[in-house]
Protein backbone atom coordinates (compact mmCIF):
# COMPACT_ATOMS: atom_id res chain seq x y z
CA UNK A 1 0.00 0.00 0.00
CA UNK A 2 1.68 3.35 -0.99
CA UNK A 3 1.07 7.07 0.19
CA UNK A 4 -0.47 8.02 -3.50
CA UNK A 5 -2.90 4.98 -3.03
CA UNK A 6 -4.06 6.23 0.50
CA UNK A 7 -4.04 10.03 -0.57
CA UNK A 8 -7.37 10.98 0.65
CA UNK A 9 -9.25 10.27 3.47
CA UNK A 10 -12.53 8.20 2.58
CA UNK A 11 -14.39 4.80 4.21
CA UNK A 12 -16.83 2.98 2.35
CA UNK A 13 -18.62 0.13 5.16
CA UNK A 14 -16.50 -3.33 5.14
CA UNK A 15 -14.27 -2.09 2.41
CA UNK A 16 -12.84 0.70 5.45
CA UNK A 17 -12.13 -2.27 7.86
CA UNK A 18 -10.74 -4.37 5.33
CA UNK A 19 -7.71 -1.98 5.10
CA UNK A 20 -7.02 -2.15 8.44
CA UNK A 21 -7.87 1.42 9.50
CA UNK A 22 -6.32 3.31 6.52
CA UNK A 23 -8.85 5.33 4.27
CA UNK A 24 -9.51 5.04 0.56
CA UNK A 25 -9.48 7.91 -2.18
CA UNK A 26 -12.06 9.83 -1.69
CA UNK A 27 -13.48 9.11 -5.44
CA UNK A 28 -14.10 5.68 -4.84
CA UNK A 29 -17.75 6.62 -4.97
CA UNK A 30 -17.28 7.44 -8.65
CA UNK A 31 -19.78 11.03 -9.09
CA UNK A 32 -19.27 12.55 -12.14
CA UNK A 33 -19.39 15.98 -9.77
CA UNK A 34 -20.53 17.45 -6.78
CA UNK A 35 -23.68 18.60 -6.00
CA UNK A 36 -22.64 21.81 -4.57
CA UNK A 37 -19.25 23.68 -4.36
CA UNK A 38 -18.47 26.14 -2.31
CA UNK A 39 -15.10 27.99 -0.80
CA UNK A 40 -14.27 28.91 2.64
CA UNK A 41 -11.91 31.43 3.85
CA UNK A 42 -11.95 33.05 7.47
CA UNK A 43 -10.14 35.59 10.02
CA UNK A 44 -9.34 37.70 6.96
CA UNK A 45 -8.40 40.43 9.35
CA UNK A 46 -8.33 43.45 6.39
CA UNK A 47 -6.32 46.47 8.06
CA UNK A 48 -4.69 49.27 6.73
CA UNK A 49 -0.89 47.93 6.76
CA UNK A 50 -0.97 44.63 6.34
CA UNK A 51 -2.15 44.45 2.45
CA UNK A 52 -4.77 41.54 3.50
CA UNK A 53 -6.90 42.59 0.02
CA UNK A 54 -3.58 40.58 -1.60
CA UNK A 55 -4.44 37.17 0.01
CA UNK A 56 -8.64 37.81 -0.09
CA UNK A 57 -8.20 38.57 -3.82
CA UNK A 58 -6.06 35.56 -4.26
CA UNK A 59 -8.11 33.10 -2.57
CA UNK A 60 -11.49 34.38 -4.23
CA UNK A 61 -9.86 34.57 -7.38
CA UNK A 62 -8.69 30.50 -6.58
CA UNK A 63 -12.47 29.95 -6.10
CA UNK A 64 -13.76 31.31 -9.19
CA UNK A 65 -11.39 28.97 -10.90
CA UNK A 66 -12.68 26.24 -9.09
CA UNK A 67 -16.17 26.90 -10.19
CA UNK A 68 -17.71 27.45 -6.75
CA UNK A 69 -21.26 28.14 -6.34
CA UNK A 70 -20.73 30.46 -2.83
CA UNK A 71 -17.76 31.79 -0.78
CA UNK A 72 -18.38 31.65 2.72
CA UNK A 73 -16.50 33.81 5.20
CA UNK A 74 -17.31 32.55 9.10
CA UNK A 75 -16.18 36.17 10.74
CA UNK A 76 -13.60 38.52 11.84
CA UNK A 77 -13.67 39.96 7.99
CA UNK A 78 -12.35 43.51 9.46
CA UNK A 79 -9.48 43.61 12.00
CA UNK A 80 -10.01 46.97 14.00
CA UNK A 81 -13.91 47.07 13.51
CA UNK A 82 -13.71 49.82 11.31
CA UNK A 83 -15.81 50.73 8.18
CA UNK A 84 -13.00 51.53 5.68
CA UNK A 85 -11.69 47.56 6.19
CA UNK A 86 -15.01 46.05 5.66
CA UNK A 87 -15.12 48.62 2.61
CA UNK A 88 -11.74 47.65 1.45
CA UNK A 89 -12.83 43.86 1.76
CA UNK A 90 -16.20 44.53 -0.55
CA UNK A 91 -14.15 46.35 -3.45
CA UNK A 92 -11.93 43.10 -3.71
CA UNK A 93 -15.23 40.87 -3.48
CA UNK A 94 -16.66 43.07 -6.43
CA UNK A 95 -13.65 43.02 -8.24
CA UNK A 96 -13.89 39.16 -8.12
CA UNK A 97 -17.11 38.25 -8.04
CA UNK A 98 -19.17 41.55 -9.85
CA UNK A 99 -22.70 41.48 -9.37
CA UNK A 100 -21.93 37.94 -7.10
CA UNK A 101 -20.60 36.36 -10.69
CA UNK A 102 -18.41 34.76 -11.39
CA UNK A 103 -16.34 34.82 -14.63
CA UNK A 104 -18.31 32.26 -16.23
CA UNK A 105 -21.53 34.02 -15.13
CA UNK A 106 -22.75 31.71 -12.75
CA UNK A 107 -24.27 33.24 -9.16
CA UNK A 108 -21.95 33.02 -6.15
CA UNK A 109 -23.83 33.93 -2.93
CA UNK A 110 -22.07 35.46 -0.56
CA UNK A 111 -21.94 33.65 3.14
CA UNK A 112 -20.36 36.12 5.46
CA UNK A 113 -21.03 36.76 9.57
CA UNK A 114 -19.17 38.64 11.83
CA UNK A 115 -16.46 38.17 14.33
CA UNK A 116 -15.13 40.24 17.03
CA UNK A 117 -13.04 42.14 15.16
CA UNK A 118 -15.73 43.34 12.96
CA UNK A 119 -18.09 44.17 15.95
CA UNK A 120 -16.51 44.50 19.33
CA UNK A 121 -14.33 47.53 18.98
CA UNK A 122 -12.84 47.23 22.46
CA UNK A 123 -9.95 49.52 21.95
CA UNK A 124 -12.30 52.25 20.43
CA UNK A 125 -11.89 55.65 22.11
CA UNK A 126 -15.20 57.65 23.64
CA UNK A 127 -15.02 60.47 20.77
CA UNK A 128 -18.42 60.58 18.78
CA UNK A 129 -16.03 61.16 15.38
CA UNK A 130 -13.90 58.44 16.06
CA UNK A 131 -16.78 55.48 17.02
CA UNK A 132 -18.69 56.85 13.90
CA UNK A 133 -15.52 55.08 11.95
CA UNK A 134 -16.72 51.45 13.13
CA UNK A 135 -19.22 49.71 12.83
CA UNK A 136 -19.57 49.00 16.64
CA UNK A 137 -22.32 46.14 17.79
CA UNK A 138 -25.01 45.35 16.74
CA UNK A 139 -27.04 48.69 16.15
CA UNK A 140 -27.89 50.58 13.33
CA UNK A 141 -24.82 51.57 12.47
CA UNK A 142 -23.91 47.74 11.26
CA UNK A 143 -27.46 47.06 9.88
CA UNK A 144 -26.72 50.52 7.15
CA UNK A 145 -23.05 49.47 6.73
CA UNK A 146 -23.66 45.55 6.03
CA UNK A 147 -27.11 46.25 3.79
CA UNK A 148 -24.60 49.02 1.84
CA UNK A 149 -21.40 47.08 1.30
CA UNK A 150 -23.62 43.73 0.95
CA UNK A 151 -26.58 44.30 -0.31
CA UNK A 152 -28.38 42.08 1.65
CA UNK A 153 -30.22 42.70 5.12
CA UNK A 154 -28.49 42.31 8.06
CA UNK A 155 -29.72 39.35 10.56
CA UNK A 156 -28.62 38.70 13.75
CA UNK A 157 -29.17 35.19 12.27
CA UNK A 158 -29.99 34.47 8.36
CA UNK A 159 -31.14 31.26 6.30
CA UNK A 160 -29.97 30.72 2.61
CA UNK A 161 -30.38 28.20 -0.22
CA UNK A 162 -27.85 27.28 -2.45
CA UNK A 163 -28.34 24.90 -5.30
CA UNK A 164 -31.07 23.15 -2.93
CA UNK A 165 -28.73 23.51 0.09
CA UNK A 166 -29.67 24.82 2.88
CA UNK A 167 -27.17 27.18 4.85
CA UNK A 168 -27.30 28.98 8.30
CA UNK A 169 -25.46 31.79 10.03
CA UNK A 170 -25.18 33.69 13.23
CA UNK A 171 -23.45 37.02 13.72
CA UNK A 172 -21.04 37.00 16.89
CA UNK A 173 -22.77 37.45 20.59
CA UNK A 174 -21.80 40.83 21.71
CA UNK A 175 -22.08 41.57 25.45
CA UNK A 176 -25.46 43.32 24.77
CA UNK A 177 -26.99 40.97 21.95
CA UNK A 178 -26.74 37.69 21.72
CA UNK A 179 -28.20 35.59 18.63
CA UNK A 180 -30.74 32.82 19.88
CA UNK A 181 -29.08 29.90 18.79
CA UNK A 182 -30.66 27.50 20.55
CA UNK A 183 -34.04 28.38 19.70
CA UNK A 184 -33.43 29.40 16.36
CA UNK A 185 -32.99 25.28 15.37
CA UNK A 186 -35.59 24.58 17.86
CA UNK A 187 -38.00 26.61 15.63
CA UNK A 188 -36.26 25.19 12.30
CA UNK A 189 -36.15 21.43 13.37
CA UNK A 190 -38.49 20.40 11.70
CA UNK A 191 -37.46 21.84 8.40
CA UNK A 192 -33.60 20.55 8.91
CA UNK A 193 -34.28 17.32 10.12
CA UNK A 194 -33.61 14.39 6.95
CA UNK A 195 -30.60 13.02 5.52
CA UNK A 196 -29.28 15.60 3.55
CA UNK A 197 -26.47 18.13 4.75
CA UNK A 198 -27.02 21.54 5.58
CA UNK A 199 -24.58 23.77 6.57
CA UNK A 200 -23.78 26.58 9.52
CA UNK A 201 -21.49 29.11 10.43
CA UNK A 202 -20.60 31.34 13.17
CA UNK A 203 -17.20 32.67 14.43
CA UNK A 204 -16.15 30.31 17.15
CA UNK A 205 -15.86 26.50 17.10
CA UNK A 206 -18.52 24.79 18.87
CA UNK A 207 -17.21 23.67 22.11
CA UNK A 208 -16.06 19.80 22.12
CA UNK A 209 -15.18 19.23 18.64
CA UNK A 210 -12.73 20.49 16.47
CA UNK A 211 -9.27 21.45 17.62
CA UNK A 212 -9.39 18.69 20.63
CA UNK A 213 -9.19 21.01 23.15
CA UNK A 214 -6.56 22.80 22.02
CA UNK A 215 -8.70 26.21 20.71
CA UNK A 216 -10.78 28.92 21.11
CA UNK A 217 -14.47 27.62 21.28
CA UNK A 218 -17.99 29.26 21.95
CA UNK A 219 -19.57 28.45 25.02
CA UNK A 220 -21.43 25.72 24.03
CA UNK A 221 -24.77 27.26 22.38
CA UNK A 222 -23.91 25.80 18.83
CA UNK A 223 -22.79 22.24 20.30
CA UNK A 224 -26.24 22.14 21.70
CA UNK A 225 -28.56 22.97 19.27
CA UNK A 226 -26.61 20.84 16.20
CA UNK A 227 -26.38 18.06 18.35
CA UNK A 228 -29.90 16.26 17.49
CA UNK A 229 -28.91 16.88 13.43
CA UNK A 230 -26.73 14.19 12.36
CA UNK A 231 -26.53 15.62 9.06
CA UNK A 232 -25.49 19.01 10.22
CA UNK A 233 -21.91 20.60 9.14
CA UNK A 234 -20.36 23.18 10.88
CA UNK A 235 -17.91 25.49 9.89
CA UNK A 236 -15.87 28.02 11.94
CA UNK A 237 -12.83 29.82 12.07
CA UNK A 238 -12.00 32.30 15.79
CA UNK A 239 -8.94 29.96 16.72
CA UNK A 240 -6.25 30.80 13.64
CA UNK A 241 -5.73 27.13 14.52
CA UNK A 242 -3.84 25.40 11.68
CA UNK A 243 -5.68 23.05 9.36
CA UNK A 244 -2.91 20.99 8.69
CA UNK A 245 -3.85 19.86 12.20
CA UNK A 246 -5.92 16.46 11.63
CA UNK A 247 -8.33 17.49 14.49
CA UNK A 248 -9.56 19.66 12.50
CA UNK A 249 -12.07 17.65 11.40
CA UNK A 250 -14.41 15.98 13.54
CA UNK A 251 -17.63 13.88 13.56
CA UNK A 252 -19.77 13.02 16.69
CA UNK A 253 -23.15 13.74 17.03
CA UNK A 254 -22.60 16.34 14.16
CA UNK A 255 -19.84 17.43 11.21
CA UNK A 256 -17.36 20.13 12.96
CA UNK A 257 -14.81 21.71 10.26
CA UNK A 258 -11.72 24.04 11.69
CA UNK A 259 -11.88 26.85 8.51
CA UNK A 260 -7.98 27.89 9.42
CA UNK A 261 -7.24 31.71 9.09
CA UNK A 262 -6.17 33.96 6.07
CA UNK A 263 -4.02 35.87 8.11
CA UNK A 264 -1.47 34.08 10.63
CA UNK A 265 -2.71 30.62 10.64
CA UNK A 266 -0.73 28.52 13.43
CA UNK A 267 -0.90 27.91 17.16
CA UNK A 268 -2.23 29.69 20.10
CA UNK A 269 -1.69 27.82 22.57
CA UNK A 270 1.08 30.29 24.62
CA UNK A 271 1.99 28.49 27.84
CA UNK A 272 1.77 25.15 26.12
CA UNK A 273 4.68 25.69 23.89
CA UNK A 274 7.69 27.20 24.44
CA UNK A 275 7.76 28.39 19.91
CA UNK A 276 3.49 29.46 20.41
CA UNK A 277 2.46 32.35 17.87
CA UNK A 278 1.25 34.73 20.64
CA UNK A 279 -1.44 36.06 18.84
CA UNK A 280 -2.28 39.37 20.82
CA UNK A 281 1.16 40.10 22.04
CA UNK A 282 3.97 39.45 20.23
CA UNK A 283 6.63 41.03 22.37
CA UNK A 284 6.02 38.65 25.44
CA UNK A 285 8.75 38.95 28.31
CA UNK A 286 7.88 35.31 28.94
CA UNK A 287 9.17 34.01 25.05
CA UNK A 288 11.78 31.58 25.39
CA UNK A 289 12.25 31.35 21.21
CA UNK A 290 10.58 33.71 18.66
CA UNK A 291 7.56 32.44 17.88
CA UNK A 292 7.27 31.00 14.59
CA UNK A 293 5.95 32.34 11.98
CA UNK A 294 2.04 31.91 11.67
CA UNK A 295 1.59 34.63 8.56
CA UNK A 296 3.47 31.06 6.72
CA UNK A 297 0.09 29.19 7.46
CA UNK A 298 -2.56 31.20 5.32
CA UNK A 299 -5.22 29.13 4.23
CA UNK A 300 -8.46 27.88 3.28
CA UNK A 301 -11.28 25.51 2.47
CA UNK A 302 -12.51 23.94 -1.05
CA UNK A 303 -15.76 21.84 0.05
CA UNK A 304 -17.12 19.36 -2.49
CA UNK A 305 -20.95 18.54 -1.13
CA UNK A 306 -22.66 14.96 -2.49
CA UNK A 307 -25.80 14.29 -0.56
CA UNK A 308 -23.75 11.61 1.54
CA UNK A 309 -20.72 12.72 2.07
CA UNK A 310 -18.13 15.84 1.97
CA UNK A 311 -14.87 16.19 0.11
CA UNK A 312 -12.97 19.02 1.68
CA UNK A 313 -9.66 20.30 0.19
CA UNK A 314 -7.13 22.30 1.95
CA UNK A 315 -5.40 24.86 0.43
CA UNK A 316 -2.23 27.09 1.44
CA UNK A 317 -2.76 30.52 -0.23
CA UNK A 318 0.99 31.47 1.02
CA UNK A 319 2.35 28.42 -0.97
CA UNK A 320 -0.74 28.17 -3.59
CA UNK A 321 -0.61 24.58 -3.14
CA UNK A 322 -2.44 21.56 -0.73
CA UNK A 323 -2.06 21.31 2.41
CA UNK A 324 -2.74 17.42 3.64
CA UNK A 325 -4.47 14.82 2.18
CA UNK A 326 -8.16 15.90 1.72
CA UNK A 327 -10.76 14.68 4.22
CA UNK A 328 -13.84 12.67 2.67
CA UNK A 329 -16.63 12.76 5.53
CA UNK A 330 -19.66 10.58 5.30
CA UNK A 331 -22.87 12.28 6.19
CA UNK A 332 -24.86 11.84 8.18
CA UNK A 333 -22.19 11.61 11.13
CA UNK A 334 -22.02 9.03 13.31
CA UNK A 335 -19.77 8.66 16.70
CA UNK A 336 -17.13 5.78 16.44
CA UNK A 337 -16.72 6.87 12.40
CA UNK A 338 -13.50 7.19 11.03
CA UNK A 339 -13.45 11.20 11.71
CA UNK A 340 -14.40 10.43 15.45
CA UNK A 341 -11.47 12.33 17.76
CA UNK A 342 -10.58 8.70 19.51
CA UNK A 343 -10.75 6.73 16.24
CA UNK A 344 -8.55 9.15 14.72
CA UNK A 345 -6.16 8.89 17.31
CA UNK A 346 -6.14 5.23 17.80
CA UNK A 347 -5.53 4.27 14.56
CA UNK A 348 -2.85 7.25 13.26
CA UNK A 349 0.78 6.28 13.38
CA UNK A 350 3.63 8.32 15.24
CA UNK A 351 6.04 10.56 12.60
CA UNK A 352 9.53 8.79 12.91
CA UNK A 353 12.88 10.16 12.33
CA UNK A 354 14.90 9.31 9.17
CA UNK A 355 17.61 6.57 10.09
CA UNK A 356 20.57 8.31 11.32
CA UNK A 357 19.02 11.59 12.45
CA UNK A 358 20.77 13.16 15.14
CA UNK A 359 19.84 15.81 17.86
CA UNK A 360 22.52 18.36 17.82
CA UNK A 361 23.04 19.79 21.50
CA UNK A 362 25.47 22.56 22.20
CA UNK A 363 25.66 24.90 25.28
CA UNK A 364 26.22 28.35 24.14
CA UNK A 365 27.27 31.44 26.29
CA UNK A 366 25.14 33.80 24.55
CA UNK A 367 21.25 32.33 22.87
CA UNK A 368 21.89 32.33 19.55
CA UNK A 369 20.24 35.34 17.47
CA UNK A 370 17.23 34.82 15.81
CA UNK A 371 16.24 32.00 18.14
CA UNK A 372 16.06 33.58 21.71
CA UNK A 373 13.42 35.37 22.77
CA UNK A 374 12.95 37.87 25.41
CA UNK A 375 13.22 35.36 28.32
CA UNK A 376 16.94 34.40 26.98
CA UNK A 377 18.26 37.27 24.95
CA UNK A 378 21.76 37.61 26.08
CA UNK A 379 21.66 34.94 28.19
CA UNK A 380 23.47 31.29 28.52
CA UNK A 381 21.64 28.39 27.13
CA UNK A 382 21.67 25.06 26.06
CA UNK A 383 20.33 25.19 22.17
CA UNK A 384 18.88 21.91 21.08
CA UNK A 385 18.96 21.33 17.04
CA UNK A 386 16.17 18.97 16.13
CA UNK A 387 15.95 17.40 12.60
CA UNK A 388 12.26 17.20 11.39
CA UNK A 389 11.43 13.50 10.69
CA UNK A 390 11.16 12.22 7.33
CA UNK A 391 9.00 9.39 6.66
CA UNK A 392 6.15 7.46 4.18
CA UNK A 393 4.08 6.23 6.31
CA UNK A 394 0.51 7.50 6.47
CA UNK A 395 -0.96 10.30 9.18
CA UNK A 396 2.62 10.26 10.55
CA UNK A 397 3.55 14.34 9.69
CA UNK A 398 5.02 15.89 12.99
CA UNK A 399 3.08 18.62 14.71
CA UNK A 400 5.63 18.74 17.57
CA UNK A 401 8.28 17.59 19.68
CA UNK A 402 8.15 16.41 23.38
CA UNK A 403 11.55 17.61 24.94
CA UNK A 404 12.83 16.04 27.91
CA UNK A 405 15.61 16.26 30.05
CA UNK A 406 17.12 13.62 31.82
CA UNK A 407 19.33 13.57 35.01
CA UNK A 408 21.13 10.71 36.08
CA UNK A 409 18.68 8.92 34.37
CA UNK A 410 15.31 10.85 35.67
CA UNK A 411 13.18 13.16 33.91
CA UNK A 412 14.44 16.62 35.41
CA UNK A 413 12.14 18.63 32.82
CA UNK A 414 10.06 18.67 29.72
CA UNK A 415 8.82 20.62 27.28
CA UNK A 416 6.61 20.82 24.18
CA UNK A 417 7.95 21.80 21.02
CA UNK A 418 6.06 23.21 18.07
CA UNK A 419 7.84 21.59 14.73
CA UNK A 420 9.35 24.42 12.48
CA UNK A 421 7.14 24.05 9.58
CA UNK A 422 4.04 22.06 11.21
CA UNK A 423 1.86 24.70 10.09
CA UNK A 424 2.95 24.83 5.93
CA UNK A 425 2.86 22.41 2.99
CA UNK A 426 4.41 19.10 3.75
CA UNK A 427 7.03 20.10 1.17
CA UNK A 428 8.45 22.95 3.02
CA UNK A 429 8.51 21.78 5.85
CA UNK A 430 11.77 19.60 6.26
CA UNK A 431 13.07 22.36 8.72
CA UNK A 432 15.51 22.30 11.73
CA UNK A 433 13.52 23.08 14.70
CA UNK A 434 15.14 25.20 17.70
CA UNK A 435 14.52 23.88 21.56
CA UNK A 436 15.96 26.78 24.12
CA UNK A 437 16.77 25.55 27.76
CA UNK A 438 18.22 28.34 29.96
CA UNK A 439 21.63 27.54 31.90
CA UNK A 440 20.25 27.98 34.99
CA UNK A 441 17.65 25.16 34.16
CA UNK A 442 20.81 22.85 33.83
CA UNK A 443 22.56 21.00 36.49
CA UNK A 444 26.17 21.27 36.47
CA UNK A 445 27.16 17.93 37.97
CA UNK A 446 25.47 14.34 36.69
CA UNK A 447 24.99 12.98 33.53
CA UNK A 448 22.37 15.48 31.18
CA UNK A 449 20.76 13.81 28.17
CA UNK A 450 17.90 14.57 26.15
CA UNK A 451 14.97 12.80 24.78
CA UNK A 452 13.26 14.48 21.68
CA UNK A 453 9.95 12.14 20.71
CA UNK A 454 7.86 13.63 17.32
CA UNK A 455 4.26 13.17 17.79
CA UNK A 456 1.38 14.23 15.43
CA UNK A 457 -1.41 16.37 15.48
CA UNK A 458 -3.28 13.89 17.38
CA UNK A 459 -0.18 13.04 20.26
CA UNK A 460 0.46 9.93 19.27
CA UNK A 461 4.52 9.38 19.32
CA UNK A 462 6.76 7.75 17.16
CA UNK A 463 10.44 6.36 18.35
CA UNK A 464 12.62 9.13 20.18
CA UNK A 465 16.04 10.21 19.58
CA UNK A 466 18.63 11.31 22.19
CA UNK A 467 21.36 13.91 22.37
CA UNK A 468 23.94 14.75 25.07
CA UNK A 469 24.69 17.93 26.46
CA UNK A 470 28.20 18.89 25.74
CA UNK A 471 30.33 20.14 28.53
Amino acid sequence: MNEIALSRRGFLGGAFAAFGGLVLPADVFGDAAPALRFGVISDVHVAKSWNQEKYIEKALRWFDAQGVDAVMVPGDIAHSGMIAELESFAAVWNRVFPGDRGADGRHVEKLFVTGNHDLEAWWVKGEPAWREQHVFNHGENARKVWERLFHEEWQLIWKKQVKGYTFVGAQWPTVSVKPPVEQWFRDHADELRGPKPFFYTQHAHPKGTCGEGKISTDHGEATNALSPFPNAVAITGHSHQTIVDETSAWQGAFTSLNAGCLRSCGNDRHGVYDSTYPAYNPKRKDNRMIPLPAEEGRCGLLVDVFDNRLVVRRRSFEYDVSLGDDWCLLLPAAAGGPFDPVRQKAESVGPEFADGAKVEVARCAVAPEGVAGPALKGKPCVHLRIPHPRTMKTGSRVYDFQVEMLVDGKVALRRLILANGYNVPAAKADRVTNCLIGADEVPKTGEVRFRVTPRNSFGVAGKPLWGKSST
